[in-house]
């Protein structure tokens, strides 16, 4: 019986030790694939290449001209010009020229509804008329009334002298004779007086009523100040204009400027006499030569006045070349640049190969495989290179950043 048991136990262990083994080789079917088996199967991937370290830029120093420059936009202008403008309010009556036409000094070119300041300066010349001829025939009146007393007076005085020579001639008549001088004597005073002064007064005063009238009708037009063109005219019959504002200009354009409005900044760089170049929009490739000759107040001599002619604030430059050489006319745009510092024959280098920190201004000089700090000392500062005062010698090669 125990014998038995023995066996059933022992064929029990062979069988859990058969299953083991089959459990064992069905998970090892199951297994993935090795690595080995697994890169024969899929692509090799691409190496990502390694970063290489980019090679700072480098500047030699050089000796040359450091130039710094102001660059600024113009035109060219006509030098002689002036805006045109009623000095009163009104309402326009009448335009007699055009935009581009040609005016003599003293034409009446618009002018406001004046009627009755005409009519009122009619009648006022007309009393000043009567004042006059009304004068002019007091004296003469006078110069022959003046003849006539001294006819009278020198006649008297013979016959006076006459009688103190007669014997015959009573004292009674010598006295009388004596009155007679005396009363041409009066007479010729009286006349050396003059006119009455009421009547030159009324000629005075006639001549204020005309001179005011015309100033009035003066004021409520615009006439031409010289021989020119009319560059601008805003005006049509019917137009409410107020005073003092610019409507039209006349310039003289036989010679011709550049114009330009600046701001403080740039006015700053800039001084009266500078000599600058400049190119014309249109031709860029062709460069001429002018000098400045006006800067507006403070800065220079112009426009320091209180008046509207008074007050142009725009920089003037006079253009060396003729128009016939330069081929420019009033109206074209032109590119102004003036030397404002300049240092010849100096080390210098690019402004990027000047480093900055805290407000040290330092560079970094290649000397074989070593790199150093060295201080610099800047002069002229142009956009594409500055003046070395001190810190590097010609020929060095400075790192930039």
């Amino acid at each position: 019986m125990v014998k038995g048991r023995k066996v059933i136990r022992r064929q029990l262990t062979r069988t859990m030790a058969a299953i083991s083994v089959a459990l064992w080789l069905a998970g090892c079917a199951l297994m993935p694939a090795t690595r080995t088996e697994q890169s024969a199967a899929e692509p090799t991937p691409t190496p990502i290449p390694t970063a290489q370290i980019a090679l700072k830029p480098t500047y030699r120093v050089q000796r040359g001209d450091v130039v710094r420059t102001a660059t600024f936009s113009g035109r060219i202008s006509p030098q002689k010009e002036e805006a045109l403008f009623f000095r009163t309010d009104g309402r326009i009556r009448s335009v007699f020229f055009k935009r581009n036409d040609l005016v003599k000094q003293g034409d009446v070119i618009a002018e406001f509804e004046i009627d009755a300041l005409e009519r009122e300066l009619i009648a006022a010349e007309l009393e000043l008329e009567r004042a006059k001829v009304t004068l002019e025939e007091a004296l003469r009146n006078l110069e022959l009334d003046r003849r006539e007393a001294q006819a009278r007076l020198e006649r008297a005085q013979i016959v006076l002298q006459g009688a103190e020579r007669d014997p015959n001639v009573s004292r009674a008549q010598a006295a009388a004779y004596q009155k007679d001088v005396e009363l041409a004597q009066i007479a010729v005073e009286r006349l050396a007086e003059g006119v009455n002064p009421l009547l030159q007064n009324d000629v005075t005063r006639a001549q204020y009523a005309v001179e005011k009238l015309k100033k009035e009708i003066a004021e409520a037009q615009i006439i031409a100040p010289f021989d020119g063109i009319l560059l601008s005219l805003s005006l049509t019959p019917g137009q409410a204009v107020a005073g003092y504002q610019p409507v039209a200009s006349v310039a003289d354009a036989s010679v011709m400027e550049i114009s330009a409005d600046l701001l403080s900044n740039q006015l700053q760089q800039l001084a009266e006499g500078m000599p600058v170049t400049f190119v014309l929009s249109s031709r860029p490739g062709q460069t001429l030569h002018g000098v400045i000759r006006r800067l507006p107040y403070p800065y220079g001599s112009g426009g320091s006045g209180q008046t509207i002619e008074e007050k142009d604030k725009s920089t003037r430059i006079v253009i060396e070349e003729p128009p016939n050489v330069g081929n420019y006319a009033i109206g074209d745009l032109v590119r102004v640049t003036a030397e404002v510092e300049r240092a010849d024959n100096v080390l210098w280098l690019p402004p990027q190969a000047i480093r900055n920190f805290s407000g040290r201004l330092f560079a970094v000089v290649q000397d074989g495989d070593v790199q150093r700090r060295v201080d610099v000392r800047i002069g002229v500062e142009a956009a594409d290179r500055v003046e070395i005062l001190e810190g590097v010698e010609e020929g060095q090669v400075v790192v930039g950043p």
